[in-house]
């Protein structure tokens, strides 16, 4: 692999990609006609107030567990 005259040597970091290009191939990036992946979930809103329920604590009481909303 030579070079011609008065062109650039290819840099160590250039020759390591070329070889490693060479034994692993191109990246794999998936099938491009495969529809994109559905959204994540949204956490269900609290009833009563409409806010995130991670904004909300939980109090135990003797009887029971009672939700306290944060407004």
């Amino acid at each position: 692999m030579s070079t011609p005259p008065g062109a650039a040597k290819p840099s160590l970091l250039n020759r390591l990609y070329t070889a490693l290009f060479r034994v692993l191939g191109p990246a794999q990036l998936g099938d491009p006609d495969e529809p994109a992946p559905p959204p994540p979930p949204v956490a269900a809103p609290c009833p009563r107030c409409g806010r995130p329920m991670a904004e909300h604590t939980y109090v135990d009481t003797p009887e029971r567990k009672r939700l306290r909303c944060p407004t």
